[in-house]
């Protein structure tokens, strides 16, 4: 029972479900609720098949590349300080104004996908399946990804009823994602520099 607590606190630590909240609201803009609603069943699918991938088969893949955990790793940090300067930059631009339809049809998960199931994510992942026994299955690791996807899908659902995207971001809104822009750029970079210490010591 420790186990599976300690696991689901560290993947969802690194998946982080409230910045995954803000990333969500800015991808999908101003489009219906009902929208939304699929747009977050289809982030949360996407997410986790990745990470149950991760935490089942993880190890053996990256050893069919012949990539170490630390490399990965540090390939992640690179992935998310791209997207906190994404963040950075959209929280600095105006939005544009399209019609409905065309915000639908132009909406891309991209970045909240990159960053709830970044590298850095996926090596937590493959860390918590490697380090909980040898057993056929690594359920500590496939009951730590449930938990989290669960609360994951649970801050969308408040979060989708919360934003209820506005055309022109207040202020306070514009500051949270400047904010959190930094805080993914510092996470990237300390990914990066824990892959690169711990590869070449």
């Amino acid at each position: 029972m420790k186990e599976h607590i300690q696991a689901v606190v560290t993947i969802l630590a690194l998946v982080n479900p409230v910045m995954c909240a803000e990333i969500f609201s800015d991808c999908v803009g101003n489009i219906p609720r009902k929208g939304k609603v699929k747009e977050a069943i289809k982030a949360v699918t996407s997410i986790g098949i990745i990470l149950l991938i991760a935490a089942i088969a993880g190890i053996s893949i990256l050893n069919v590349f012949g990539v170490s955990l630390d490399a990965f790793s540090c390939a992640g940090g690179g992935i998310l300080v791209w997207i906190g300067a994404n963040m950075l930059r959209s929280a600095q631009h105006k939005p544009k104004t399209e019609s409905t339809e065309a915000t639908v049809s132009s909406i891309s998960l991209t970045p909240l996908i990159l960053f709830a199931a970044s590298p850095g994510t996926i090596t937590g992942v493959i860390t918590v399946a490697a380090s909980h026994g040898k057993r056929l299955l690594p359920i500590t690791a496939i009951v730590g990804v449930i938990a989290t996807l669960v609360v994951l899908a649970l801050v969308l659902s408040i979060s989708i009823g919360f934003f209820k995207g506005q055309r022109e971001p207040t202020m306070t809104k514009k500051m949270i994602t400047s904010y959190m822009g930094v805080i993914v750029i510092a996470m990237g970079v300390q990914f990066s520099l824990s892959g690169i210490k711990a590869f070449m010591f």
